[in-house]
Parts: structure tokens; C-alpha cells; sequence
């Protein structure tokens, strides 16, 4: 398996961080996230409510 190293979309209120896996979204501990040196760091990510707010943002941008 020779996949990009999962990336951090965003936290939740719970502390679980919504993590993309080459595609695949998942849910994992702060504390998993952290153990495993993911990127971004904690916390420089957006809370839930913050990302789908700037995804909805960018999805309304005409495209050329």
C-alpha cells in the first residue's frame, strides 16, 4: 500500500477528528491523530461546522 499519508479535515466537538484515507473519510480519536504525526495539526484545523461552511463557499464558485 503506497497511498499519500492521511490528512486531517476537521474536528469535532467531541475531540474526534474527521480524517481522509486516499478518499475515504473516517473518524478517529484526537489521540490516534496525534500518536501517528498526521497533518494538520490539531489544532489549525477547523471545527465541522467551519469546513462544510467553506466547502458550500467554494462549490457556489462559477466554474470557467
Amino acid at each position: 500500500m503506497t497511498g499519500a499519508m492521511p490528512t486531517g479535515l476537521f474536528k469535532a466537538l467531541d475531540h474526534s477528528v474527521q480524517v481522509d484515507y486516499d478518499g475515504v473519510s473516517i473518524p478517529i480519536p484526537r489521540s490516534t491523530y496525534e500518536k501517528n504525526g498526521y497533518k494538520p495539526d490539531f489544532d489549525s484545523l477547523p471545527f465541522e461546522a467551519e469546513y462544510i461552511a467553506a466547502k458550500e463557499k467554494l462549490s457556489n464558485v462559477p466554474r470557467l
